[in-house]
């Protein structure tokens, strides 16, 4: 579609819809925060690899019915089910696994085969970690260094693009009822540039802003586990805005960008 995207309007659409979901989704959030912080406490407890798993798969579901409690009040509308959107993003999670995966891994054989070719040292099973990292050191103010940074900026870039052009696919599913996966790719092409931008402001500030908080108060709760379930908790809330923001960019963008969008529910007007 030539749709000229408006960056301003898309993010404070996005902020009303946000405190229009916010009390609709109170208990799904707290049923969220519980679970994350039960979570984290079992991680920390060393409860067993099974109980992890359990309480990460119950996470997740709680994050699946969050969402769909978001989207259902943002679009105004009854559709969509919670396994369609399970599904979806499921789906989402597994293709940013291997996608990063696969980064992470590059970027990881990166140094070595740098150092290897500036000469600083050579490498084997037996090289001593200290002199490795110390030649790694040394080599970043270089040229060699310049490429790694580089590699790692572009490898960032393409999980910040891979987001973003996926950033339909919980409306859609929610609004058309079906899962979309990857059908809304299409939808994204040619606005990447300013579905970024508007996403400075929905995604990327409110969430750095709750990693700094919670990192911030961490101390103060301590190790006990009491201190450890309010931890989990308290960072899930702590996310609020960027969760209900971020859904918030993601439904106004919808109608503009779909190829069918006169045949969406319009945004409701009121919770």
């Amino acid at each position: 579609m030539d749709v000229k995207l408006p960056v301003a309007g898309l993010v404070a659409e996005a902020w009303g819809l946000a405190l229009r979901a916010a009390l609709p989704s109170l208990p799904w959030l707290a049923g969220l925060m519980v679970t994350a912080g039960l979570y984290r406490l079992a991680l920390y407890l060393h409860a067993g690899a099974i109980i992890n798993l359990m309480l990460l798969v119950v996470v997740f579901a709680a994050g699946v019915a969050f969402s769909l409690r978001v989207y259902r009040s943002m679009l105004g509308a009854s559709s969509g089910t919670f396994l369609k959107l399970a599904h979806a993003n499921l789906s989402i999670y597994m293709a940013f696994l291997f996608v990063g995966v696969f980064i992470a891994f590059f970027l990881a054989i990166l140094p070595g085969i740098l150092l290897e070719v500036s000469g600083r040292t050579d490498l084997d099973a037996k090289t001593d970690p200290a002199i490795v990292q110390a030649a790694f050191m040394d080599m970043l103010p270089t040229a060699y260094g310049a490429i790694f940074i580089l590699a790692c900026a572009l490898g960032l870039w393409a999980l910040c693009f891979f987001a973003i052009r996926l950033l339909l696919v919980g409306a859609a599913t929610v609004s058309r009822g079906e899962t979309m996966v990857f059908r809304t790719w299409p939808w994204t092409k040619g606005h990447a540039l300013r579905l970024s931008v508007a996403a400075m402001a929905t995604h990327v500030g409110p969430f750095f802003a709750a990693i700094a908080i919670n990192a911030a108060l961490a101390p103060l709760l301590g190790t006990a586990p009491a201190g450890l379930f309010i931890g989990g908790a308290l960072g899930v809330f702590l996310l609020a805005p960027f969760l209900l923001a971020g859904h918030g960019l993601a439904v106004s963008a919808l109608p503009r960008l779909a190829p069918d969008a006169a045949e969406l529910a319009e945004i409701a007007t009121s919770g």
